[in-house]
């Protein structure tokens, strides 16, 4: 199968769109600017998960960046212009850091840098593989720009203390650090990085569906604070919903 982006363009462009066997991709492809996120990526990369979101084909969602780096945050040019007004910086957003909004389970492979909109991309995702060489970092505090979407998602993975030290100093993180914070999890070799995603991302898509849905949206809305008595009667009603309409199903 020919991969395309979310446009119907071939690999060349800066996102591309793929699926094989249950798992749905979206790499990001300007490896000559270490993937660095333009209006244009933002587009096509929400372009492309609504495209899995929706497509019945799709099970699990795979996040990589193609080249030597993950992502590097945004495009210098592109937070220039925004900071002059001559781009929306509200209409930067990556939609699926809405919470709720992606109910398959998103896998994310880090290998290199992993800066800015890059650690949000991770810190959103549900489960993350990076590379023993993996670096992270939030330089947008020093560079005056106030993060809404990183504390926010933060809150479901990292702990206050670190994700306060990574803002607030914008230092270098390796990927120890990344393992210990919760951040990632877990750390391979570099060279295995896609494949120890991939492989994880082709298991989790052999799994049912609506069961994996449903075990997603319970850890994050009780992670979000929600009462846990009446999240679990939510859950139970759910779940013999969900059985019950495997027994309908299965009547001829």
């Amino acid at each position: 199968m020919m991969d395309l982006t979310a446009s119907g363009q071939t690999p060349s462009a800066v996102v591309v769109r793929s699926v094989s066997e249950g798992v749905g991709r979206i790499t990001l492809n300007r490896p000559g600017k270490r993937n660095a996120m333009t209006p244009e990526m933002f587009d096509l990369f929400n372009a492309a998960m609504r495209s899995h979101e929706a497509d019945d084909e799709v099970r699990a969602v795979l996040i990589l960046g193609e080249g030597a780096a993950f992502c590097a945050g945004g495009d210098l040019g592109m937070i220039e212009a925004a900071n002059k007004g001559a781009v929306d910086a509200d209409g930067l957003d990556l939609d699926f850091f809405q919470p709720g909004l992606i109910t398959k389970p998103i896998i994310c492979g880090i290998n290199g840098a992993c800066v800015g909109e890059g650690v949000a991309m991770a810190l959103a995702s549900d489960i993350v593989i990076c590379g023993r060489s993996a670096r992270f970092a939030l330089p947008e505090v020093a560079l005056g720009i106030p993060p809404v979407d990183i504390p926010l998602l933060a809150a479901r993975r990292v702990g206050a203390n670190h994700i306060l030290e990574a803002l607030l100093t914008g230092d270098w993180k390796d990927s120890g650090w990344a393992e210990k914070t919760g951040l990632v999890n877990e750390v391979v070799e570099d060279d295995m990085v896609t494949a120890t995603a991939a492989s994880l991302a082709q298991k989790i898509a052999g799994l049912p569906t609506s069961v994996v849905a449903l075990v997603k949206s319970l850890v994050y809305e009780a992670r979000g604070g929600v009462d846990p008595a009446a999240l679990r009667r939510e859950g139970a009603a759910r779940r013999s919903r969900l059985r019950q309409a495997a027994i309908d199903r299965s009547v001829p």
